[in-house]
């Protein structure tokens, strides 16, 4: 973004228009807290041993404070399942929770 906008100031591109602005998103959040968790599983974490650690979080839609970071060795079923039973000890039960289908 910075190159860009040094060749647009010393006019060697043309600007293109941008297709939406920041103020045009509309963010949807929940009525109140434990509605609705938004789940997912990222990876990326590199263990010393060369293996590849997977992340199970968890966001609570109205307040975006995170109920779930745990860190697994592979996202099978059951680890998912007891990051999730861990997070509704300790939170309690909520309305509905999601997440993305890969």
């Amino acid at each position: 973004m910075t190159v860009y906008r040094i060749l647009i100031r010393h006019g060697l591109m043309t600007p293109k228009q941008r297709r939406r602005g920041r103020k045009d998103y509309v963010r949807c959040e929940r009525d109140r807290p434990m509605e609705l968790w938004q789940m997912d599983i990222v990876g990326g974490i590199f263990l010393p041993d060369g293996s590849e650690a997977k992340v199970v979080t968890g966001l609570d839609d109205h307040s975006r404070y995170c109920v779930i970071a745990s860190v697994v060795r592979r996202a099978t079923g059951r680890a998912v399942c007891l990051a999730f039973a861990s997070a509704l000890l300790e939170f309690g039960v909520l309305a509905r929770a999601v997440r993305d289908r890969p």
